[in-house]
């Protein structure tokens, strides 16, 4: 079994996507505690615990994560991998080095491989500068970012200052070069003392000679592009990918991630009801959340709505910090509510928004189905019956909100 500890909400779900996408029974389970009653499946190809440690402080962002490696090893994990955002999404002090080099000194692995590079998504690593498109990272809209603003493109420089270990780079000529080339290279850095060696990866191709070479390797780091790569190399069940039934759904928008702005304006284009939190003075998050839920009560019984708090850079500029983590309790607040309506059907979008509504919806474990955007998969909680989409801010096309809302319509 692959056992993955995922730093947000939204990327385990992305991580999810690809393993499922290779063939593996997937759950995703969203709690660092977990027991093996049932739950979790015996015949699971891979597990992913996703976690909300991508901002929190260090040490709790450790703690968790340790607690996460142990569940993981108690239902059979044999190769572990650490998740992190493909914009390598952190500040100076962590948390990608800490977490990473915490795994690695329990499992007792020297070195550890790590690329953020995910093709598929679009962000590749060429001489140790991670590229979103054709922009360099830090010339990207996650420049302005309002957790983790990223202003430096070298993942080198970007996860140095966040480990006491050594940090070295493996070219992509060294890369192209072949599996054996590879393996010499990570053997050669291993004796040297390096405990990170960056990986360049511009294609997918790339991302299978790594995964060959590190085959049966216990630990390795990075985005869903190098796990989607290595689970090629795992024995796969060929699972029966379970679809989302029809129903009307709520979408919760707190990125603040161009993409998700775009979809916003889609929605909102196309004809789709739309409210707009905007928090009053010393409003609470069940103020604002029992506002929202009036305005949807409102709305006609079967139809489809938008709830939301994103804002572009330009809104946010001169605003109080605070009230994002006050938008963010609120969507907890409003998915509970929207939940005891009876809505089954949830589209998230954000990673710490989607975070505080699995918390407040008590979601625990799901199965992972088919993707409703590359790296968005529908879940399902069966326990509490509700079928999700957790997005990352970046991900989906323009018209993702519309095509959820209209594929779930019961008329």
């Amino acid at each position: 079994m692959i056992g993955v500890i995922a730093d947000d909400v939204t990327g385990a779900t992305d991580v999810a996507a690809a393993l499922s996408r290779a063939g593996l029974r997937t759950l995703l389970a969203l709690t660092p505690e977990l027991d093996d009653s049932g739950s979790v499946s015996a015949d699971a190809d891979a597990v992913v615990i996703g976690l909300k440690t991508r901002s929190m402080p260090v040490d709790d962002a450790v703690r968790l994560s340790l607690t996460a490696l142990s569940t993981l090893q108690s239902l059979g994990a044999q190769q572990f991998y650490i998740k992190y955002c493909s914009t390598f999404d952190s500040t100076p002090e962590g948390n990608i080095g800490p977490i990473t080099d915490a795994v690695a000194e329990e499992l007792g692995v020297p070195l550890v491989l790590t690329t953020p590079a995910a093709p598929l998504h679009g962000r590749t690593v060429y001489q140790g500068h991670l590229f979103v498109g054709e922009s360099l990272l830090a010339e990207t809209h996650m420049r302005d970012h309002p957790v983790t603003p990223m202003r430096e493109s070298s993942a080198l420089r970007l996860l140095t200052p966040q480990t006491t270990g050594e940090v070295e780079l493996l070219s992509l000529d060294v890369v192209r070069a072949g599996v054996d080339e590879v393996r010499d290279r990570i053997a050669a850095a291993q004796d040297a003392g390096v405990t990170h060696l960056v990986a360049d990866a511009t294609g997918e191709d790339d991302l299978l000679v790594l995964a060959e070479a590190i085959d049966g390797a216990p630990l390795a780091a990075g985005s869903a592009g190098l796990i989607g790569a290595m689970a090629m190399w795992h024995p796969q069940s060929e699972a029966e990918i379970p679809a989302p039934a029809p129903g009307r759904t709520a979408i919760l928008a707190g990125s603040c991630s161009r993409r998700t702005l775009e979809q916003i304006t889609h929605f909102q284009q196309t004809g789709g009801a739309s409210y707009r939190l905007i928090a009053g003075e010393d409003e609470s998050a069940e103020q604002l959340a029992e506002r929202a839920l009036r305005w949807w009560d409102a709305q006609p019984a079967e139809a489809s709505a938008l709830i939301y708090s994103s804002s572009t850079a330009a809104e946010r500029e001169g605003t109080d910090p605070a009230l994002g983590a006050l938008y963010e309790r609120a969507a907890g607040v409003i998915a509970a509510g929207l939940n005891a309506r009876g809505i089954r059907r949830l589209l998230i979008a954000g990673g710490e928004t989607s975070g505080e509504v699995i918390k407040a919806l008590g979601t625990q474990v799901a199965v992972v189905g088919r993707e409703a955007a590359l790296g968005a998969p529908w879940i399902h909680d069966t326990a509490h019956g509700l079928q999700m989409v957790l997005k990352s801010g970046n991900f989906g096309d323009a018209d993702l909100f519309v095509d959820v809302a209209r594929e779930g319509a019961l008329v």
